[in-house]
């Protein structure tokens, strides 16, 4: 009995107390409660300064460290202007290309040149080079009959050009197959003594100093063979010409 008197005594304090420190808005877990910032960061979640709400892990910069760093905001990227180049003073005027405005650069973003980088100039180079190879002609005199001898036609035309700058350095980049229709006239009465077709089927960067020329057999066989084939011959060597005179317009222009 006394042992039942005195669990009734305790419990009665026990209550007691927990009544007490209701109505003092205490509680006995405070201590394990988290408070309000607490659960913020455990969510992954912080204020700003300016009370803005962002990653726990955003490091805001000190007022000292915005005054080194200045502005960084993003800027525009301008590329830098050049003036004409003027036209290579030794070229022939009967088949001067349009001078260029400006030479090809690299873009803005690759002012090292570091970066491989290719523009495509096949249009450019293939209005150029027929131009050059329609200029072609020869004269070959043989007692008191001259030759003359011109091409008349570009047969056929394929390959494409470009230009590269990588390394800081530019290459120029074209390869051609070209097929070319010709005459040969007397030059007094204009009559066509004979007539044939040439190829050329590498015109490349990499070879057109030993240009290789194939010749067909004539269209229109001459009367005088030997005369009308060294009349062709000098036609021959004028398209050669004609080819380098393509590629320096090429590295002038661009």
């Amino acid at each position: 009995a006394e042992a039942k008197r005195k669990a009734e005594r305790k419990a009665k304090r026990e209550a007691e107390k927990r009544r007490a420190k209701e109505e003092a808005g205490e509680d006995d877990d405070d201590d394990d409660k988290l408070t309000e910032s607490e659960l913020a960061q455990l969510r992954g979640y912080k204020k700003t300064a300016d009370g803005r709400t962002t990653s726990y892990f955003t490091r805001e910069q000190s007022e000292e460290e915005k005054r080194l760093l200045g502005d960084i905001a993003p800027q525009r990227l301008h590329p830098q202007s050049t003036s004409p180049t003027p036209p290579p003073s030794n070229a022939s005027p009967s088949v001067r290309v349009t001078p260029p405005m400006r030479k090809a650069t690299s873009s803005v973003w690759n002012q090292g040149g570091a970066t491989w980088e290719e523009k495509d100039t096949t249009e450019w180079c293939t209005d150029a080079l027929k131009t050059h190879l329609k200029s072609a002609s020869a004269k070959s005199t043989t007692g008191s009959t001259t030759l003359l001898a011109t091409v008349t036609k570009i047969d056929s035309f394929s390959g494409d050009a470009s230009v590269a700058i990588a390394g800081g350095k530019k290459r120029y980049i074209f390869d051609f197959h070209v097929s070319i229709k010709y005459e040969i006239r007397d030059d007094d009465t204009d009559e066509v003594l004979a007539s044939g077709t040439m190829r050329c089927p590498d015109i490349t960067s990499a070879s057109h100093d030993e240009l290789e020329v194939e010749l067909s057999s004539w269209d229109k066989k001459p009367s005088d063979t030997e005369t009308a084939t060294k009349c062709r011959t000098q036609l021959t060597k004028q398209v050669r010409k004609a080819v380098q005179g393509f590629v320096q317009d090429f590295n002038h222009h661009y």
